[in-house]
């Protein structure tokens, strides 16, 4: 039997609409796959930014506690300030838990760091890369050269 030539015609008339849809569809899923790859990626170095600085933050306390057992005359104020930070730090999440504000919680870590620091009247920060000294000369960032 026979096509209808109507049928042929509508056929050609619609190809365009249908590799458009075709196309659209492949596409979509490509770039659903691409975004997991490029979101899993971009979570895990968040994630081990994170866990560096809170490392950092809980072995300060601890660090400093057991300088400030050795001395009779630390301040209990002191004392508990770091163990306050040891615990902020020991309780952060160690999944993405959704209901849980995690960047609350670090920047309340943060804020008691700060204390701590001005309570034992020292100078030191959380640093996410080295830096070069002051007599060394600053070495340029690889996406900086111009090759």
């Amino acid at each position: 039997m026979e096509r209808d030539i109507n049928e042929v015609f509508d056929e050609i008339a619609l190809a365009e609409n249908r590799y458009q849809k075709i196309g659209f569809t492949r596409g979509f899923s490509l770039g659903e796959e691409t975004g997991y790859k490029e979101g899993y990626a971009l979570g895990l170095q968040r994630g081990a930014q994170i866990a560096s600085e809170i490392g950092f933050y809980k072995g300060f306390a601890i660090a400093w506690m057991i300088v400030l057992e050795g001395e009779e005359t630390a301040k209990q104020r002191k004392i508990n300030a770091l163990k306050s930070l040891q615990e902020m730090t020991e309780s952060f999440p160690h999944t993405n838990i959704q209901d849980e504000d995690s960047r609350d919680k670090l920047l309340k870590i943060r804020a008691k760091f700060k204390q701590v620091i001005s309570l034992l009247n020292v100078e030191t920060e959380y640093v996410t890369e080295l830096r070069p000294s002051n007599n060394a000369q600053a070495q340029p960032r690889p996406d900086e050269l111009s090759f």
